[in-house]
């Protein structure tokens, strides 16, 4: 019956007298929490006399028994329980603080872009992501001066060139090539993915500074594909003319039958991809760094087709397409995306998101006189040298409130001081301020939220009492009941001995079993078991050149526990063959076992259940006794009417 202990959980309700279910010891225990876990586990309960609400209700009496005997010695207070219990609600907590509609929205969001690829081009203007108002406002200002000339007739690769602080501006002109969701920082990801092609952006910016993108193309990706590849590079040691020549030597044996596999482990110079016959992870478009090696492998159409030799900046290579993949689905790739999404800076905005919930659910306003206070008392020297909190009675004022949870401005100069070591990159003690603002009421909204997630999430309450009163009656268990039976060895086979007409094996009978599709071979066993050949040279008989017609087994087939064939007869070396739909079966008696009782050895795992059964419902007996239980009829008669489902 310890299941129960894993599904009950004690709810606290405003009830009146009438609600009353039963009562333990004078306690109360309410027909809406009865009423609760029994709607909510009864699909769960196998034994249908335990959906009998007399008899659920029974368990439930005993689950609460426990849970108070448990309360009773102590169990909740030692040390081993509350350190497994804090440990828990952490793990659990970490779920709870997240706001999973953005989460699930961003997946999605990532899914949808991973289908297409996306070809741009971009301007950036560096800009600190701590730099000075200043600073940010002139970056902001070059870029928009960049776009307005484009806009006004001025080519993208001129301006580019002109005004992009990208090192590789003079390579590209800006031009980024084909990427997909992922590939860029989230912020330019939004950018790319929500302009039109042909059209250009508004200035957006990322940890790098203010960007502008132009969007140039835009296209559905098609799958992905596994591809092996020789490659021959150029090196000091081989020049542009040698590689060719050594490409299509290479090409001229695959054209005369010799394996590419193997080409490819004796020439190819990609060691990483040549142990393995030149075979490449698969990949999708836009995910390599080469497009004219994407492009060769995504053009072929039969399996095992090998391309021309084709030249790319990183040598000539030749291709065998191995295998094509269609898009995988949104369910296929569901847990990886969510990976990704918590590792990419996107997993930013579910935070925000969530943080923004809870300010509004607690009513949070940022304090602009805080933060101007700030500004005014910390030193520009905050950066370089140690500070101390002045000594000012401003600081006891409350900055905001969580609930009935105060926080001054103490708590929020003493955060500051904490944190003084996280200056680097800094030039502006008021961005750093407005900075620090954020983390501070950030950090405090969590934390109260976390503290008190039992109050303000009835599913957090739910599954953590669930988990709260299973340990707590695990640990119970196991010292009151399961236990017994590792100590108590003389009282275990004593209740043995007292028990041991349940313990009776019926007659036995040992028997060879075959089986086989065709019903002549089945015959043939049958004929030569009657000449008493030996098993294993029937089996060579029946059974040969590795073709296994008869499938032989030697079983023990107990009386009522077993299914025996209707006209077996109980006699020692008797044979009898039952038909089935597609096969036959043969059974021929080798012994005949009387009924007997089982030793001691031989069942004690299932005396050690029984032992501990009877000794937990002795026990139960006494608790009932030790908390006497008051049924309210009316209350009960209620529970059964609204019930009956």
């Amino acid at each position: 019956m310890f299941f129960l202990g894993s599904i009950f959980f004690t709810l606290v309700y405003a009830q009146e007298p009438k609600d009353v279910l039963f009562t333990i010891d004078n306690s109360p225990i309410f027909i809406s929490e009865f009423k609760k876990v029994y709607l909510k586990n009864i699909n769960l309960v196998k034994d249908d006399s335990q959906k009998n609400v007399d008899e659920y209700l029974d368990l439930f009496i005993n689950y609460k028994l426990k849970l108070k005997e448990a309360k009773k010695l102590g169990l909740d207070k030692k040390e081993s329980y509350l350190k497994e219990l804090d440990g828990y609600r952490k793990q659990l907590a970490k779920g709870y603080l997240t706001d999973t509609r953005t989460s699930d929205a961003l997946i999605r969001e990532a899914y949808d872009r991973s289908q297409e690829r996306i070809k741009a081009s971009h301007i950036l203007i560096t800009v600190k992501p701590n730099a000075s108002e200043k600073d940010t406002i002139a970056a902001f200002q070059k870029i928009t001066e960049a776009r307005s000339k484009i806009i006004n007739g001025e080519s993208f690769d001129a301006v580019a060139k002109a005004y992009s602080q990208d090192p590789s501006v003079d390579k590209n002109s800006g031009n980024l090539g084909w990427f997909s969701a992922f590939r860029m920082v989230y912020p330019f990801e939004e950018a790319a993915f929500t302009t039109k092609v042909g059209e250009i952006s508004e200035p957006f910016r990322t940890q790098f500074g203010y960007h502008i993108v132009k969007v140039n193309d835009r296209k559905k990706k098609i799958g992905e594909v596994t591809v092996a590849h020789i490659m021959v590079t150029i090196n000091e040691n081989r020049t542009e003319e040698e590689a060719k020549n050594r490409v299509y030597e290479i090409n001229q044996q695959l054209q005369q039958g010799i394996s590419f596999a193997s080409l490819a482990k004796q020439y190819s110079d990609d060691p990483s991809t040549a142990i393995n016959g030149g075979k490449i992870r698969r990949f999708g478009q836009g995910t390599l760094n080469s497009e004219k090696f994407e492009k060769t492998a995504f053009s072929m159409t039969e399996r095992n087709e090998i391309s021309e030799p084709i030249q790319t900046k990183y040598g000539w290579h030749i291709i065998q397409l191995i295998e094509k993949h269609p898009p995988k689905t949104f369910e296929e790739q569901k847990e990886e995306l969510t990976k990704k999404v918590k590792r990419d800076s996107r997993s930013k905005l579910v935070t925000t998101s969530f943080i923004n919930s809870l300010k509004e659910k607690y009513t949070i306003n940022k304090n602009e006189n805080a933060i101007s206070y700030f500004k005014k008392i910390v030193p520009s020297t905050f950066f370089t040298e140690k500070w101390n909190i002045p000594e000012d009675k401003k600081l006891e004022k409350s900055i905001f409130s969580i609930k009935k949870k105060e926080f001054s401005y103490m708590d929020f100069a003493k955060f500051l001081k904490k944190n003084q070591s996280k200056v680097a990159g800094y030039t502006d003690v008021s961005i750093f301020i407005e900075k620090m603002y954020n983390d501070f009421e950030s950090s405090s909204l969590l934390g109260y939220y976390e503290k008190h997630l039992e109050e303000d999430n009835p599913d957090f309450a739910s599954v953590f009492g669930e988990y709260r009163d299973g340990l707590l009656l695990f640990d119970l268990m196991e010292s009151k009941i399961w236990n017994v039976s590792k100590t108590d060895s003389i009282g275990l086979k004593r209740f043995y001995e007292t028990q041991k007409d349940r313990y009776t094996q019926n007659k036995t009978y040992r028997v060879v079993k075959a089986s086989s599709a065709k019903r002549e071979a089945i015959d043939k066993v049958k004929k030569l078991l009657e000449t008493q050949k030996p098993i294993e040279e029937i089996k060579k008989e029946v059974n040969k050149d590795d073709i296994v017609l008869v499938m032989f087994s030697e079983e023990e087939l107990v009386q009522d526990k077993d299914t025996l064939p209707k006209d077996l007869s109980p006699e020692k070396g008797k044979i009898t063959i039952a038909e089935g739909e597609n096969f036959a079966t043969l059974i021929m008696i080798k012994e005949i076992l009387p009924s007997r009782i089982k030793t001691f050895d031989e069942i004690k795992g299932e005396v050690i259940n029984d032992f501990q059964e009877t000794v937990e419902g002795e026990w139960l007996n006494q608790l009932r006794t030790k908390y006497p239980v008051r049924v309210n009829k009316k209350t009960l008669k209620r529970a059964k009417k609204e019930l009956s489902i």
